[in-house]
């Protein structure tokens, strides 16, 4: 499989970047996006790809900067590049009815017209597994949104390969299962420190991958586990706001050893 960074940014375009999403294509895979946030149709064509390309879409939650550019991904495929083939769309409760209302809200009565395309939405709760575009996904719970909202963290397995995405999530019970064994975990680093409401901080990472460095926060989800450990082999971390994007470089040393990297618009990884 082949994972492209589509957008790395928080939900502010911290620095000029897009919003998260991702793109992993591979034999006989996708391609299938992860998110679709509203700059994500343009930062998709700034990588130079056509969206009637995708054949799925996997949401991990339905904040505006992770589902807020379907509108116009919808009127793209109904007007411009007219898609000819359904798009999946897999995402928690409520996938079905936050799209409509994205759609409704930027467009009206457009929501009602005729389109050339299918758009099955399957939506899953944590513990659920479903197939779409070559990949089997499964679904854990986050600790990011207050219900009715259920927020996922993704596990996502295709050709011998895994890759968890974390979504937007303090360090919760989900995150952990979701990336156990992963070849590769997308996950999110919002802030350097808390407090950043209910998403994850780099000093969060610094003390589940690092050795003997303690989290000072006291703020980060559920109570310290005794060396409790990320299981996955590699962590692209994204989702970046502007103090964690600056100091990038200077972060991937205070982690010697690790294999850790920061996501830039535009970038390949190989799981």
């Amino acid at each position: 499989m082949r994972l492209t960074v589509v957008g790395s940014s928080d939900a502010f375009n911290s620095l000029g970047r897009s919003h998260s999403s991702y793109l992993l294509e591979g034999d006989g895979v996708g391609p299938l996006m992860i998110d679709f946030g509203a700059t994500s149709l343009a930062a998709l064509r700034k990588i130079g790809r056509n969206p009637t390309e995708l054949r799925g879409i996997a949401l991990t939650h339905l904040h505006g900067d992770h589902v807020g550019g379907f509108a116009f991904l919808v009127i793209d495929g109904m007007y411009n590049e007219v898609r000819r083939h359904p798009l999946a769309v897999v995402g928690p409760r409520l996938t079905a009815e936050r799209i409509d209302t994205v759609l409704r809200t930027a467009y009206g009565s457009l929501a009602d017209d005729a389109r050339p395309f299918e758009m099955p939405i399957r939506e899953v709760e944590p513990g659920g597994i479903v197939e779409v575009a070559g990949v089997t996904i499964e679904a854990f719970a986050a600790d990011h949104m207050d219900p009715p909202d259920c927020p996922l963290c993704l596990r996502i397995s295709a050709n011998g390969k895994v890759i968890a995405f974390s979504g937007d999530t303090r360090i919760c019970d989900g995150l952990f299962a979701a990336a156990e064994g992963a070849d590769l975990l997308v996950a999110e680093c919002t802030a350097l420190t808390h407090p950043c409401g209910r998403h994850c901080a780099w000093e969060d990472w610094r003390a589940l991958l690092g050795p003997g460095i303690p989290n000072t926060s006291g703020t980060a989800g559920p109570e310290p586990r005794a060396r409790r450990t990320i299981g996955a082999k590699r962590v692209l971390f994204t989702h970046l706001g502007r103090a964690v994007r600056e100091r990038a470089a200077d972060l991937v040393n205070e982690l010697p050893g690790a294999a850790i990297a920061f996501a830039e618009d535009g970038m390949v990884v190989m799981p």
